[in-house]
């Protein structure tokens, strides 16, 4: 016996010791911890950075040229001169503010994914939190109804002994309060694998401990739809029409002429060493290739603009398909304010009380039951059905 009590006083430990270890994060405080560790967030700010440096990285110059030339002379022989040299083309200044522009909006296109990522993880991590407020609700759901459920078993049991009913409604009613108690267990078992994927989301070695509040009804203006033009989404698209812009214009600078310039030194096949230097002007002769990429590089402007306004077209059907769900269950919170709320609680009040009174069959009492527990979980429901429209809806118009 000793030893059985000393194996439960470690495990008490284990469990206190696991529970202080625990990190509380209210909503707000996971929100901003995520955004600081989440690996995504981590990608687009080099991507960022990445571009910054090439913005930043001066004109590109092309590889200097060291070249020996070998010139035949008719009184020195083959190998009558030799010239050694070095040249330089010069990078256009034309070109320079393209490569310049497109990494800027390279830039400007990253800022707006990083944005986008950001909606993101804000959207999942409070869909976690209402989802816990949700599961906290039905827990309390659960609780009433086994307090209902299990005051009824005893008076099943009572009732049994009495002769009033028959042992299969005893055992009926006691198997009844062991499914609410295993509802129950099940509810608690969501509530920790949410609390995992909590944690993996904030990147944490270490069990979190989420600050829930009650699950409450949200709300969303209509004025705030006209935000959907200025959404990370819409600056992103903007952005990417840019990026196309910049290509072409990068593209075009390609033809744009450029400037060489060399220092050399003849050695004739006496000895004599005469320096010289040159100049010269570069210029595409051959520009099929050139004009094609100009019109591929055309081709793609009119190809993001479409993207863009197909995505608009998409998030302004998201929209209305998210306004339309919010409008649904606020009429379905309506009902419940004006009558559902007291129906259920006169249910769950006068049931267990008529039942054990002897006033109502046990298959009435059921009927009762199910109808008071389906509007308290409808309205669980309607709730969190009601929030994560309208987290979608912030998410979707960037608030």
């Amino acid at each position: 016996m000793a030893f059985y009590r000393n194996i439960h006083w470690l495990v008490l430990v284990g469990l206190c010791q696991m529970a202080s270890a625990q990190t509380t994060l209210t909503e707000q405080q996971a929100i901003d911890l995520a955004l600081k560790s989440h690996p995504a967030m981590a990608i687009t700010s080099h991507q960022i950075r990445q571009q910054e440096v090439l913005k930043n990285a001066g004109p590109m110059w092309e590889p200097s040229q060291l070249f020996h030339n070998v010139t035949a002379d008719p009184d020195l022989g083959i190998l009558g001169t030799s010239t050694f040299g070095v040249a330089q083309s010069f990078p256009s200044g034309k070109m320079t503010r393209a490569n310049r522009d497109l990494h800027a909006s390279r830039q400007a296109q990253a800022a707006a994914r990083q944005g986008m990522t950001r909606q993101e993880i804000v959207r999942q991590v409070r869909e976690i939190y209402h989802h816990l407020s949700y599961l906290d609700g039905k827990a309390a759901l659960n609780n009433r109804l086994d307090s209902v459920w299990q005051r009824v078993a005893r008076a099943a049991d009572v009732r049994y002994r009495a002769g009033e009913v028959s042992l299969s409604e005893k055992l009926a009613a006691q198997d009844k309060a062991s499914q609410v108690r295993l509802e129950a267990r099940t509810v608690q078992h969501e509530i920790e694998f949410d609390r995992i994927v909590l944690g993996q989301i904030l990147g944490l070695g270490e069990p979190v401990l989420p600050v829930v509040e009650p699950l409450h009804e949200g709300g969303f203006s209509i004025a705030d739809t006209s935000l959907l033009r200025s959404s990370a989404m819409a600056k992103y698209g903007q952005a990417a029409i840019q990026v196309a812009r910049s290509e072409q214009e990068a593209t075009k600078a390609k033809s744009s002429p450029t400037y060489s310039a060399g220092v050399y030194g003849q050695i004739l096949g006496n000895g004599d060493v005469y320096p010289g230097w040159q100049v010269g002007l570069n210029l595409p002769l051959f520009r099929k290739s050139l004009l094609a990429q100009s019109e591929a590089a055309e081709v793609g402007i009119a190809a993001a603009g479409a993207e863009f306004r197909s995505a608009l077209l998409a998030q302004q059907n998201e929209l209305g398909h998210l306004l339309h769900q919010q409008e649904k269950y606020q009429i379905m919170l309506e009902y419940y304010a004006a009558e559902g709320k007291q129906l259920a609680a006169e249910l769950l009040r006068s049931g267990s009380l008529n039942y054990a009174q002897g006033e109502m069959s046990f298959a009435d009492f059921v009927q009762m039951m199910e109808q008071a527990a389906g509007i308290e979980a409808q309205h669980l429901e309607h709730l969190l059905g009601l929030n994560q429209a309208i987290i979608e809806l912030e998410a979707l118009t960037g608030q």
